[in-house]
């Protein structure tokens, strides 16, 4: 698994790579030589111009490009460190990982199914999670702009980092998410994931079909928040859900519709 995070093929790492690590990951340099089973003068000597190994500047800089990587390597040999260089590198690293609201909100969805989810199923959950805190509390659950969903990824930069750093397990304080927001969260999870991919993603490209005849002349990338707004917030009355506990309703309600529909055409 660590060999297929390695770059293959890059120029060696330079010596403002290594300083962004340092500065990226609130790291010292001996300290992080130690983490990395090294010499605790490897990473002085290539910053005053020693040209490290191939396999060296590979991992790097695959520190570099992917902080859950670096968290892995972090918690795997935190002994390596004293506590208080271990602290000061993790709370660094999970701000980088968790630096948007998107993030936090992705993760917490890792964490609660035990990585044991996709990257593809992840963006359907999150385009519930963000459209029913839309019509329930009139508020968004975070700031990014929801692509138009043909493709099936509407936080597409998210998608890409989870294909491309994996997902894992990260630690999480509590107050990164409001007492509210996590309840919508579970509610959205407990709802939509008795359904496997497959339903979810034909839900998905429903809804593409309707929100984007729902807006006349519609044109642009992205799907305002005020027109998932007051399309789920009809959704709400339409099926009859009163309250957070009662979400699942929906995908049980549309997955049927959807069903009744296919067996019509065939």
């Amino acid at each position: 698994m660590e060999n297929e995070l390695l770059p293959e093929g890059n120029a060696i790492v330079s010596v403002d790579e290594i300083q962004q690590i340092i500065v990226n990951y609130n790291i010292g340099k001996k300290p992080l030589a130690r983490l990395l089973g090294w010499g605790e003068t490897t990473i002085i000597r290539y910053l005053e111009g020693d040209t490290p190994t191939t396999e060296y500047s590979d991992k790097l800089q695959a520190i570099l490009q992917n902080p859950t990587y670096y968290y892995s390597i972090l918690m795997r040999n935190k002994e390596n460190l004293t506590n208080v260089a271990f602290r000061k590198s993790k709370k660094a690293v999970l701000e980088r990982v968790m630096k948007s609201k998107i993030d936090v909100v992705a993760q917490y969805i890792i964490n609660l199914k035990d990585s044991e989810v996709s990257a593809g199923y992840i963006q359907v959950l999150l385009f519930y999670i963000q459209v029913f805190s839309l019509a329930f509390y009139g508020r968004e659950m975070f700031d990014d702009e929801c692509f138009t969903l043909g493709n099936s990824s509407p936080y597409p930069n998210v998608y890409k980092n989870m294909k491309k750093y994996g997902m894992v397990k990260l630690e999480m304080e509590d107050s990164m998410l409001e007492e509210d927001e996590k309840e919508l969260i579970h509610a959205v999870i407990d709802g939509f994931t008795w359904y496997g991919p497959k339903a979810l993603f034909a839900l998905l490209e429903r809804e593409s079909r309707i929100l984007n005849e729902s807006v006349e002349g519609q044109t642009g990338r992205y799907l305002t928040k005020e027109v998932l707004k007051n399309y789920y917030k009809e959704a709400l009355i339409q099926y009859n859900i009163g309250s957070i506990s009662e979400i699942g309703r929906y995908p049980d309600i549309t997955l049927t519709e959807i069903r009744r529909d296919m067996m019509q055409i065939v």
